[in-house]
């Protein structure tokens, strides 16, 4: 019996990564993972597929098994399809065969854009194969499940691969020409939100689409070059960002697996393994001519911090009950940044869970974010939902803040000038600068500053006493003065002259080298 692996991942950008596991079986000839070139297929169609006996007799009880008195999760063609080449790599004494790169290219072979499937394997008698498979198999919450069989000897290899489902997919193709272009679009499951889809081009480097709609959303693609390419689709969920869906696409018919990684030199010492995770990391950015990261001791303190957070609970999430998001976290440990950049793993060893970071889009550009100068790394022990023990890592990227050395403008004409141009992207008529509403917002951030408290009560209805019919406030505490253009106010078109105030300091609350940034509007 080998236990069950998962591939899943965990990012955040305030602008993750799962296990992997299964011992080799004693038979020593690798098998081929699968045919070299597969017949064309599209993720989102599910493919009708007939369960053998033996797999039938494991799925029905399995379908029980992971109810647990809910909803019986549904039968996947293509999860089926894709447990069943693991169940003959298995079979046919494949070392490894539940290793990350097998699962993700059987379910690319399958047409199935489950990003994070929990997958278990079992050898034994034919009779007694699917209670094992039960046993091997926890419960966990579960939409779509597939099993595969093969026999050999009187031995029957079962494989089990089994996802929880977030969204619905349109027909994307898997297999497309260079040039060719192609639109991913879907439905998000309820609870999530704010699509984003970012591709790994066969460079190394990452692009983000453009993605129209909400819950159903659209993302046009453009496929320039032949090679492999990861496209991920990103949700924001309840415990922070989650990648939904995972599609390999080959472009010009390569080939849909990814080369195997050498194997890691794993190290006992948690703090070793953070200085290697570091180390790989910054040989990943200086293969794409960017300048590597410096270890930061305070930034890996907050790692550190949250690693032992999610080993506590057994969970991976950005947020934990009362632990806020990255950018909370940092600010309690008053430390200052313009933008951070969060990506969390859980594995089987460190440097393996930090692999599956670099293996996933979104994950990859918050690493290869050019402006990031400092890094974080935490380890933690633990075990996974499942109970079986496990590694999480946490990795914090940062961009120092923007202190305006730089700059010959004051903040408060940096924000003045961030605004015009905002208002002129917009297509909206040119704001007017107020000599009295710049005098209000000034009291106003100064205030603010002092409370430490990014309120202005009364700003608006002051604003008005000047005579005027309409009044709006925005109050930030920012981490540079450009960030004023998240005013939400800047897009009326009622509003036609405005006040800037800004004071800058220290915070308790925020951290170090914050702008209290207060943007007062009227008609």
């Amino acid at each position: 019996m080998r236990p069950p692996a998962a591939l899943a991942a965990a990012l955040l950008a305030l602008s993750c990564a799962a296990p992997s596991r299964g011992a080799a079986p004693a038979a020593a000839a690798p098998a081929p993972l699968a045919p070299a070139v597969p017949p064309p297929g599209r993720y989102g169609v599910e493919p009708e597929i007939a369960p053998s006996p033996a797999e039938a007799g494991a799925i029905a009880p399995l379908r029980a098994h992971l109810a647990g008195g809910g909803a019986r999760p549904r039968v996947s063609g293509a999860l089926v399809l894709a447990a069943r080449e693991l169940a003959r790599a298995a079979a046919d004494g494949a070392p490894d065969p539940l290793s990350r790169r097998r699962i993700r290219a059987a379910l690319a072979r399958a047409q199935a854009w489950d990003p994070s499937p929990a997958a278990a394997l079992v050898e034994a008698p034919p009779e007694a194969a699917a209670a094992a498979l039960e046993r091997a198999l926890p419960r966990t919450q579960v939409t779509h499940l597939g099993a595969g069989a093969a026999e050999r000897a009187g031995t029957v290899f079962l494989a089990v691969l089994a996802a929880n489902r977030k969204v619905s997919l349109e027909p994307f193709p898997r297999d497309v020409a260079v040039g060719a272009t192609a639109v991913l679009s879907g439905t998000l499951r309820s609870g999530l939100a704010n699509p984003r889809v970012f591709v790994a081009l066969p460079s190394g480097r990452v692009q983000e689409a453009a993605v129209s709609g909400g819950r159903r959303f659209r993302a046009p693609l453009a496929f320039a070059a032949p090679g492999r390419h990861a496209v991920e689709l990103v949700a924001d969920g309840e415990g922070g960002p989650e990648v939904a869906a995972l599609l390999t696409v080959s472009v010009g018919g390569a080939p849909l697996e990814a080369p195997e990684p050498p194997a890691p030199e794993e190290s006992g010492d948690d703090a070793a393994a953070e200085t290697a995770i570091v180390r790989a990391a910054n040989a990943t950015r200086r293969r794409q001519g960017l300048p590597p990261l410096a270890p930061s001791p305070e930034l890996a303190a907050v790692a550190r911090r949250h690693a032992a957070a999610m080993a506590a609970a057994g969970r991976l999430a950005h947020v934990l009950p009362g632990s806020g998001d990255a950018g909370t976290r940092l600010r309690r440990a008053a430390v200052p940044y313009r933008r951070a950049y969060e990506n969390l793993a859980r594995g089987s060893s460190p440097l393996r869970a930090h692999e599956a970071t670099e293996e996933s889009p979104a994950h990859l550009a918050n690493l290869l974010q050019p402006g990031a100068t400092w890094v974080g790394v935490g380890v933690a022990r633990g075990r996974s939902s499942s109970g079986d023990e496990a590694v999480y890592v946490a990795e914090v990227f940062v961009e120092p803040p923007d202190d305006g050395a730089e700059s010959p403008l004051l903040p408060d004409a940096r924000v003045r000038e961030a605004l015009w141009r905002e208002r002129a992207r917009l297509g909206l008529a040119p704001l007017t600068a107020d000599a009295a509403l710049d005098e209000l917002a000034r009291e106003a951030a100064s205030a603010m500053r002092a409370r430490d408290e990014p309120e202005a009560p009364g700003l608006g209805e002051r604003a008005l006493a000047l005579r005027r019919g309409l009044s709006a406030v925005d109050v930030f505490v920012a981490s540079a003065p450009g960030e004023a253009v998240r005013s939400a106010n800047l897009a009326d078109r009622r509003l036609g002259r405005v006040g800037v105030g800004v004071s800058t300091g220290d915070s308790r609350r925020f951290g170090a080298g914050r702008f209290w940034i207060a943007v007062v509007y009227t008609d």
